[in-house]
């Protein structure tokens, strides 16, 4: 299999594995803020949707926006929970809200007040009974409604920080229950302690007289929510991306069939040419080792020295008097007594009639001690 084939085959693995649903590769748990009657995720809120039987954001289109007021108008109880409100349904209804608290002048605006901390909320009571405190590990519940009273709004709950996040107010024959932290009725907070009886005390507010409830999180993730999506469902309802998918695979398909084929083969390494004159070398001495004569030996060892100290000192090696050996006792640093003395020992083996192994071995770690400097 060629190299551009398997890249090509690891691709196409790769784009199947993406398409998978991403909840399969997850560890931890999903902290995401979906909001969904469906999920069972810490951010879900299957828990209240079942509390309820016995979105993050909320932009509404102007015909959903007149709508809506026109079903709290006629008599009906609208509640609305989420991190941010539809400006414009805000100004109609005279509410305005902060999002975030000004620690000082200095502070830059942010989605949510960090670092995470024990945050909690309360419900308060028309009795004398005092509001007991829910909370979780989670950011703190920053938002908050600015001077609810000026539109006769009834303060229902509040932060940590004793900031109404809850508020209701009649509207027409109906009325309007806004809270601003759904994190609050997610399965994460619910399911803590005993903070269930949140969303029953939130909730007690309501008209016991109700018959139907419309639970409604169209504006959740879009117009289409669901839980389970992979990446290529955003490919597959865009025509254009659609169309460019396909495209791209018809190609790597073509690519497979013909152009893979025409790939050149590939070009063998060609060995790295090695020493020769080394290797000659070599075999020559074994040749002489194994014929055990070490004079002829001894004879070429001097040869070659005698060449290398013409080559290295510079000397003249035609006369090895003792002006010779000052020189190059000066010139390699060997003490000149020492100099002598290994020619002396070079005289001996050339009118020596044998050379045995231990003289041979000797004479090669003396040359050495020049060949080194």
């Amino acid at each position: 299999m060629s190299t551009i084939l398997r890249y090509v085959l690891f691709f196409c693995i790769l784009s199947i594995a993406a398409g998978c649903n991403k909840k399969k590769r997850v560890k931890l748990p999903d902290m995401r803020h979906n909001y969904s009657m469906k999920s069972k995720k810490p951010f879900g809120t299957y828990t209240v949707y079942s509390m309820l039987q016995n979105s993050r954001r909320i932009f509404l289109s102007n015909a959903d926006r007149e709508s809506l007021l026109e079903y709290a108008d006629k008599g009906n109880q609208v509640f609305l929970s989420a991190e941010y409100i539809d400006k414009e349904l805000l100004d109609t209804l005279g509410v305005d809200v902060q999002y975030f608290t000004m620690k000082s002048i200095f502070q830059q605006q942010q989605d949510t007040a960090g670092p995470m901390r024990h945050t909690s909320a309360k419900i308060l009571r028309q009795d004398s009974v005092k509001a007991e405190q829910y909370g979780f590990f989670y950011y703190p519940f920053d938002a908050h409604f600015i001077r609810p009273e000026e539109i006769d709004a009834t303060v229902l709950g509040t932060n940590d920080e004793n900031s109404p996040n809850y508020i209701s107010f009649r509207y027409g024959n109906g009325r309007f229950f806004l809270h601003l932290n759904p994190e609050a009725f997610s399965n994460y907070l619910l399911l803590s302690n005993q903070n269930k009886k949140y969303a029953e005390e939130a909730f007690s507010y309501f008209p016991a007289e109700r018959k139907t409830v419309y639970w409604d999180d169209y504006y959740r993730i879009g117009r289409f929510p669901q839980e389970n999506f992979s990446l290529f469902d955003v490919f597959l309802k865009n025509p254009m991306l659609k169309w460019a998918l396909l495209l791209a695979f018809a190609l790597m398909v073509l690519y497979l069939a013909f152009a893979s084929k025409r790939r050149q083969r590939i070009v063998p390494l060609k060995p790295v040419n090695s020493n020769a004159s080394i290797s000659f070398v070599e075999t020559i001495g074994r040749l002489y080792l194994q014929k055990k004569d070490n004079q002829n030996i001894a004879h070429k060892m001097t040869t070659y020295f005698l060449e290398y100290i013409r080559t290295k000192y510079y000397l003249n090696t035609a006369h090895l008097n003792a002006e010779f050996f000052s020189s190059l006792s000066r010139k390699s640093g060997v003490e000149e007594i020492e100099v002598k003395q290994f020619f002396d020992f070079i005289q001996q083996l050339h009118d020596s009639a044998e050379v045995t192994d231990l003289e041979l071995l000797e004479y090669n770690n003396r040359m050495q001690q020049y060949l080194k400097q």
